[in-house]
């Protein structure tokens, strides 16, 4: 994946609808972060900041690392 693509990390957390995370490439550099929480009749946006970088890790490997 490149570091400058688009990407959403999704999750259900316990008791609570699903969310999601998008990052959208800024032209200026960084990533726009929205949140959305999942309802009936689709996505309802709850907010966003500008972040400088996103680091995705797992157990075994980084997975994304945009710094």
């Amino acid at each position: 994946m490149s570091s400058r693509s688009p990407f959403t990390i999704e999750w259900t957390p316990p008791n609570a609808r699903r969310r999601k995370f998008v990052f959208e490439p800024r032209p200026t550099g960084g990533y726009d972060r929205e949140e959305f929480e999942e309802q009936d009749d689709g996505w309802r946006f709850v907010g966003s900041e500008i972040v400088s970088n996103v680091s995705l890790e797992t157990p075994s490997e980084i997975v994304l690392d945009t710094s």
